[in-house]
């Protein structure tokens, strides 16, 4: 078992592809009959409201992904993207997708959200979709993401967070007893910190940024995780071999388990927007 966001996704990204499509990211439904591939895309285009995108707009997509979101952006606003992930095969796979595209203004490549290496006051945008959690060191994170953007840049970012906020004794007792499923939770989506919206909202404040702005979209994306596993389930029927029978089992775990925690109102998700004064 990887414990490392770089080697799990590494490990993960071909099957993922199976179960989930291009997009590696929770879906906005907007109605039961929504597909999962149309409400993934609508969770980018939902965030994407909330910019002012132009083509002269030079986007930073931190946690890229496979490059999806990066290609969709730049098709519906012509703006210039550079996505940045430590996954060495996703990076491999968006590149690949952006030459058979031919984009010229989306590149990709192998970096860590928490020491990025863009120079300073060189993105109009900060784009963080569902790549926050996985970052251990949130203040480092918003640090960095502060630092790359201009004067009246925008971080814009959607994740998993937690929803109910258990006092301290509480909280123990509750992983103590729910030990197992944490662990299965770990095996299918690897190491990751979910914060409350106010805690991602306090530190940013704390990073330099301001009239931040939290929205609940917990209701829009339920669907999700059990699309997820209606997929792989079907996949292990109509493909069996293709992955490690025990490696899809722990993706079906972890879809059940983390549907159960968004049902119970321990997790929810949220989209944030900030500004860098």
């Amino acid at each position: 078992m990887a414990v490392d966001s770089a080697t799990h996704y590494d490990e993960i990204t071909d099957a993922w592809k199976e179960f989930m499509g291009d997009n590696f990211h929770f879906g906005y439904f907007r109605g039961p009959e929504t597909e999962l591939s149309e409400a993934a895309e609508a969770m980018i285009d939902k965030m994407a409201e909330w910019c002012d995108i132009t083509a002269d707009t030079r986007v930073l997509d931190v946690g890229c992904g496979i490059g999806t979101p990066a290609f969709r952006l730049h098709e519906k606003y012509g703006c210039f993207v550079e996505g940045i992930s430590n996954s060495e095969r996703g990076v491999r796979l968006a590149e690949e997708g952006a030459r058979e595209r031919g984009y010229d203004k989306v590149r990709f490549r192998v970096a860590d959200g928490m020491d990025n290496g863009c120079p300073d006051r060189s993105f109009d945008l900060v784009w963080i979709l569902e790549a926050a959690h996985l970052m251990l060191d949130k203040r480092k994170l918003f640090s960095e993401c502060h630092r790359v953007l201009r004067d009246g840049g925008t971080l814009v970012m959607c994740d998993i967070m937690q929803r109910k906020l258990l006092s301290p004794h509480r909280g123990l007792f509750f992983f103590l007893t729910h030990l197992g499923e944490y662990y299965k939770l770990l095996k299918a989506w690897g190491p990751g910190q979910l914060p409350t919206m106010g805690a991602y909202a306090d530190r940013l404040v704390e990073a330099g940024f301001r009239e931040v702005t939290v929205l609940d979209v917990t209701e829009k994306v339920l669907p999700t995780p059990m699309r997820w596993r209606d997929n792989a389930l079907r996949f292990l029927d109509e493909k069996r071999g293709a992955f490690p029978e025990k490696k899809v089992r722990d993706f079906v775990a972890g879809c059940e388990i983390l549907d159960s925690f968004f049902r119970n109102g321990l997790f929810g998700y949220g989209m944030i927007k900030a500004v860098k004064p």
